[in-house]
């Protein structure tokens, strides 16, 4: 039942995923790509006080 459940959420997780960001993939994926993995990772790493990386993702997205 757990794992049914889980399925489940993932795959409304997904379908919101690439409904909703499919216009910004085909716009520019190399940007695309550089703002879904930098934002979560600079959101904890803030969290948790790594400032000096949190900058260092920050520039990274930006170039």
């Amino acid at each position: 039942m757990e794992i049914f459940f889980g399925t489940i959420v993932l795959l409304i997780y997904l379908s919101i995923f690439l409904f909703g960001y499919k216009k910004d993939y085909q716009r520019n994926p190399k940007e695309f790509l550089k703002t879904i993995i930098g934002m979560p990772v600079s959101f904890i790493l803030s969290l948790f006080g790594g400032n000096f990386l949190d900058k260092k993702i920050k520039k990274w997205t930006k170039k």
